[in-house]
């Protein structure tokens, strides 16, 4: 009897290769990488097929934390030709994602190319594969916004990125000490501001939706203000420090409210909540009017951009069950947060998301809550 012959997968990928399995060649995952939850590669191209929950409490309205194991995405020129790059040994995508990341996003936060971390010290990067996946992955983000007619390409590999991130980050479960405390603390804010932008800026279905979609962005965020604590002292002798340093007091509450502000607390007061909800509520519009006097202060428009993304971290874990709840108060105060967003509209990461949490809000509390949204109001049409 003849012997059968096996037929060998010549394109297969990399780690079906060294279990000396035969490969489907699937694209961007193989079956089997995907059935067993492993890393996919081919060539230098690799993506990991992410375990079932890659975030504790991680819930299932965020596509981010999704893995997209269908078919390809578009090409960059919007041909649906599968998985390119496949056999090429230098990832090009990748190349054009670290640059935009240096040339085009650290404009935006940094201009001025004062934050040592992201000049002089990239090595942090290159030795934590989270970190190298997240600033790819904000990359891509940031790409599928500017270039509306390649969106789904970018937004594609984004998910992608992160989702490798977050298994990576899972994995290896970094604990914080002083060798990585840097490039944890970078991977969780980067992690946090891409999570909002996502929220902000693709928004599908109503309100609810969105809201759901925040509260989870919002638990997600907390976990940086958790490492941010654990790291304190730690980032104090790195390059970082003196930069955290004045970032820190930069948003501690003054003691005074503006107009919009203290209007707000009042009728906070007034409603007479209880001590604990009274007490979240003041902290998170106290937080608000700190971010509103670094904005005020500064005229820089980075540092206002910085303001509008730190609100999100000073806020207590249960404002984001607040939300969830749809507790009126909780949405009014976030409606506030939105003037900040609508101020800074013609900027990538928050677009027209201001306007859009105002109305809706609006349009939801009726027309028993328009004192209460007097303000944001008027910031709208004005």
């Amino acid at each position: 009897m003849p012997q059968r012959v096996h037929k060998k997968s010549r394109n297969g990928c990399l780690e079906c290769k060294r279990r000396h399995v035969r490969c489907d060649e699937r694209h961007p995952i193989c079956s089997n990488c995907a059935t067993a939850e492993r890393l996919c590669g081919y060539g230098s191209r690799s993506v990991r097929a992410a375990p079932r929950s890659v975030l504790p409490g991680a819930g299932a309205h965020s596509a981010l934390t999704r893995p997209i194991i269908g078919s390809a995405p578009p090409g960059p020129a919007g041909d649906p030709s599968p998985a390119p790059f496949t056999n090429q040994p230098v990832n090009m995508l990748h190349i054009e994602l670290f640059h935009n990341l240096y040339t085009k996003i650290r404009t935006t936060f940094d201009p001025n190319r004062s934050i040592p971390w992201l000049a002089d010290d990239v090595d942090y990067s290159i030795m934590t594969p989270y970190l190298i996946n997240e600033l790819l992955a904000f990359s891509a983000l940031h790409l599928s916004i500017k270039r509306p007619n390649q969106r789904e390409y970018y937004r594609y590999h984004a998910a992608q990125l992160q989702t490798n991130a977050l298994s990576i980050f899972k994995e290896t479960s970094p604990q914080v000490t002083r060798e990585n405390c840097v490039p944890l603390f970078v991977f969780a804010v980067s992690l946090g501001i891409h999570m909002l932008c996502d929220t902000l800026i693709y928004r599908e279905g109503d309100l609810a939706d969105f809201l759901d979609r925040f509260a989870h962005f919002f638990r997600v965020y907390h976990g940086v203000r958790t490492i941010v604590n654990k790291a304190w002292h730690m980032i104090q002798g790195t390059p970082l420090g003196p930069h955290f340093k004045i970032g820190k007091a930069l948003y501690k509450f003054n003691g005074c409210l503006g107009h919009g502000c203290e209007s707000l607390l009042d009728k906070i007061y007034d409603a007479n909540l209880g001590n604990n909800l009274t007490k979240i509520y003041r902290q998170a519009i106290e937080s608000l009017q700190s971010c509103l006097n670094v904005i005020e202060n500064w005229d820089e428009r980075h540092v206002g951009i910085n303001a509008v993304t730190t609100w999100p971290i000073l806020m207590e874990i249960e404002f984001g069950e607040f939300l969830e709840q749809r507790r009126p108060e909780a949405l009014v105060i976030l409606s506030h947060y939105a003037c900040l967003l609508h101020q800074f509209r013609n900027f990538w990461l928050f677009g027209e998301s201001g306007a859009f949490i105002i109305q809706e809000v609006t349009k939801y509390l009726g027309p028993e809550w328009e004192d209460w949204m007097a303000w944001p109001n008027q910031v709208l049409r004005s």
